[in-house]
């Protein structure tokens, strides 16, 4: 593949501070349009990798790569046009807790946008209106459902239509019901051509409509890394035991 072709690249990134579970080496891809889960236990460094693509984390070793520029180097300027084409939707989902659920999902338009208040709100209405969200706009986050804040969170990540969107752990803890229109606004992100999406979960059959690759990490390395049927149909002992939630294989159990 190309370089040009590929949107981020991880190289030998290493990470052992205190903040999030170590990373060893690790090294993958992700093409222009393609949609990537990763998913692991806890403590395998799943949790670090979103992180340090988002820039709040920095590697001990290795380069991150966005538009094969590394990330480590960049300027102010350059973080600020960064973070205006990367959407990060949080696993705490980061909600400003005195701002409405509207001026929360407004806010990164306001921030990187040169659009007036009126057109900002008319991209903002349109997501509120995707994401069934008209009922709660005026609500501040301590007063949202958590679907409500789990969609008010993912229509924040996605008003600036951002090149690459991670989306960290998005079902931990939601309605199975209730989480219905975000996977179908999700899957539809994930069809739109030149969008790339990378999402963490525990969970990575939720997600089997909209992943083209699946990537398993333990331990802090990558212990599978293969498309959508390779993941259902893999004998890879790690994926096997994960799948069964068995004590047999060759993962610890905690």
């Amino acid at each position: 593949m190309e370089t040009t072709d590929i949107i981020l690249r991880l190289e030998n990134v290493v990470y052992d501070a205190d903040e999030f579970a170590p990373l060893t080496g690790i090294t993958f891809e992700l093409a222009w349009g393609e949609d990537l889960v990763v998913f692991g236990p806890e403590d395998s460094g799943l949790n670090t990798l979103c992180p340090l693509i988002a820039g709040l984390a920095l590697p001990a070793a290795g380069e991150i790569y966005f538009k094969s520029a590394p990330i480590k180097g960049f300027d102010y300027f350059q973080m600020h046009r960064y973070r205006k084409e990367l959407g990060y939707l949080q696993r705490d989902y980061g909600l400003i807790s005195n701002m409405s659920a509207e001026q929360n999902i407004r806010l990164p338009l306001q921030y990187h946008s040169t659009l007036s208040s009126a057109e900002t709100r008319a991209v903002a209405d349109r997501l509120i209106d995707a994401l069934n969200l008209e009922g709660c706009r005026a609500r501040r986050p301590i007063n949202l459902t958590m679907s409500e804040t789990l969609r008010t969170a993912f229509a924040r990540s996605l008003i600036l239509e951002p090149d690459l969107l991670l989306v960290e752990h998005a079902l931990e803890g939601q309605c199975l019901i209730n989480s219905q229109t975000f996977l179908r606004e999700l899957e539809r992100w994930a069809d739109r051509p030149g969008c790339s999406l990378m999402m963490t979960t525990y969970e990575p059959d939720r997600f089997l409509v909209c992943a083209d690759r699946f990537m398993m990490l333990y331990d802090g390395r990558i212990v599978f890394e293969g498309t959508r049927e390779e993941y259902l149909h893999t004998d890879n002992p790690f994926v096997r035991q994960y799948k069964l939630a068995s004590v047999d294989g060759p993962m610890r159990i905690l």
